[in-house]
């Protein structure tokens, strides 16, 4: 049995009167009244725009999908039968609206506005550049929470901000009883809070230092220093000299400083290997590879202090900084794996070619090895000499 409209609780009433009205602006408009159609626009715009923005995920698409759904609408309104189900109807066609506009398929049509019908699509004040800024970010964090919601989830709570948090106006919409309505809410609210939560754990996670932190660093720290009483310490000697500077600038130190101490040490290996070599030809290889290596390490040393040099004017900073200097240690650990391997493969290969070839002995080496074996011989006589005694 059906209970008087005057028993009503209020806000049910409301919503009675509503939908009363909003089915005798349809039949009006149904007959050519665009006042009533305005006021059907005015009511329902901010639901329709919902729908299509619960599956595009654009507001300024779904606003375009909306003003296309209403223009279908007013083109159609005769063949709808029961002009309550005008909201439900209207959301059909924008969601419709917004599968297709996905797909593509209205990517090259023109919109169209209603001769004479002005509607009032909102106050756009002048911004600044750092308000929109904000404001685009802020919306794109919002559709991220929502897109993760199943469709089912997200459009009633779409709907139920956008409309006036009214969950019968919901129901209306999607033609669903006001009891699921509800429940969907709840359930949507609930897995926003988890991902939200996970959002931040996501965040803080991918945010935080990785391996490769530790070696730029170490590329940061000042090279340690030798004291007359022996090793001191990498904090006491920025104290003593007094300057530690920027982490680009002591990257720029520490890499110099390397490259010199190890540039003595193999210039000085490289020398005693060249005194050493049996053969001109030996010596000539080792000459141009030591001349390969100091070309290459310039470059290497240029690309340094480029890199550094753009961090510093602003160029390149955080991440893609820290890639392009890893990138280059990298290059220079695999330059000097194949300038070893190359150099003594080489060094063998021409020897050998010197010796098939019948090229001398160096004198240099030639004498000191002719000593050595006469020393052994003499060293053999006397031992077979002490034997027979």
């Amino acid at each position: 049995m059906k209970l008087p409209e005057s028993t009503w609780p209020p806000q049910q009433r409301e919503s009675q009167t509503k939908v009363e009205d909003t089915a005798e602006s349809v039949r009006a408009a149904a007959l050519g009244d665009r006042a009533a159609f305005e006021t059907l626009v005015h009511n329902y715009a901010a639901m329709v725009s919902g729908v299509a923005y619960s599956t595009c995920g654009d507001f300024a698409l779904s606003e375009d999908i909306t003003q296309d759904a209403f223009i279908e609408a007013w083109k159609n309104l005769r063949s709808l039968k029961d002009p309550e189900k005008f909201p439900a109807w209207i959301c059909t066609i924008a969601r419709r609206g917004a599968v297709d506009a996905l797909r593509g398929k209205n990517s090259s049509r023109a919109y169209r506005s209603l001769d004479d019908l002005e509607i009032d699509v909102g106050d756009h004040k002048q911004l600044n550049p750092e308000e929109i800024l904000s404001m685009e970010q802020e919306r794109e964090w919002v559709w991220s929470l929502l897109a993760r919601l199943p469709e089912i989830y997200r459009e009633p709570m779409i709907l139920f901000y956008r409309c006036d948090e009214s969950t019968r106006d919901v129901a209306i919409a999607l033609g669903e009883p006001e009891a699921t309505i509800r429940q969907r809410l709840k359930r949507g609210r609930d897995m926003i809070r988890v991902e939200m939560a996970d959002c931040i754990r996501r965040t803080l996670v991918e945010t935080a230092p990785k391996g490769a932190f530790a070696a730029l660093v170490m590329a940061s720290v000042p090279a340690s220093t030798l004291a007359a009483g022996g090793t001191v310490s990498t904090v006491t000697a920025a104290k003593s000299s007094g300057l530690v500077g920027t982490v680009a600038t002591s990257a720029v130190a520490g890499y110099l400083i390397g490259s010199f101490v190890g540039l003595a040490g193999g210039l000085f290996g490289t020398w005693m290997t060249w005194k050493n070599c049996e053969y001109v030809s030996q010596q000539r290889f080792v000459v141009r590879q030591t001349m390969l290596y100091l070309i290459l390490l310039g470059i290497f040393g240029l690309l340094f202090a480029m890199l550094i040099a753009a961090r510093n004017q602003g160029q390149i900073q955080g991440d893609g900084y820290l890639g392009f200097y890893i990138s280059l240690m990298l290059g220079f650990q695999a330059m000097n794996f194949l300038w070893i391997w190359r150099t003594i493969v080489g060094y063998q290969q021409v020897a050998k070619r010197a010796r098939l070839q019948g090229e001398p002995i160096r004198l240099s080496v030639e004498g000191p090895r002719a000593l050595d074996a006469k020393l052994q011989a003499n060293e053999s006589s006397d031992e077979g000499s002490i034997d027979r005694t």
